[in-house]
């Protein structure tokens, strides 16, 4: 929990969470309701192998370096959330920097 509360240190960032393999939600710290919370961990960890997957492919199909990819964000109007390997964190658009928060994450 404690990793998840430092990630909660980074300017912008409201929640954090990571989960299990299979999308069950182990921790979660910040403004996330318990529900959200498991939806939230079980939406982290498909596009988390979604990504992984395109990264996958791309490296197959380009030859190109540097894939897969260690992170991965889904932008929205006002939220987005990150993601790299089994953490997940929101943050509100206006108030974060995306290069500290995946400096977090990589951390974790």
């Amino acid at each position: 929990m404690l990793e998840l509360e430092n990630l909660l240190l980074v300017k912008g960032v409201v929640a954090a969470l990571r989960f299990q393999d299979d999308g069950t939600l182990a921790e979660a710290a910040g403004e996330l309701e318990q529900i959200d919370a498991h939806l939230a961990a079980e939406m982290c960890q498909a596009n988390g192998r979604f990504m992984q997957h395109n990264g996958d492919m791309f490296m197959t199909l380009s030859g190109a370096d540097g894939w897969p990819a260690s992170g991965w964000m889904m932008a929205g109007d006002r939220l987005s959330v990150c993601g790299a390997s089994d953490v997940a964190c929101f943050v509100r658009n206006g108030e974060v920097s995306l290069n500290e928060v995946f400096r977090a994450l990589a951390e974790i």
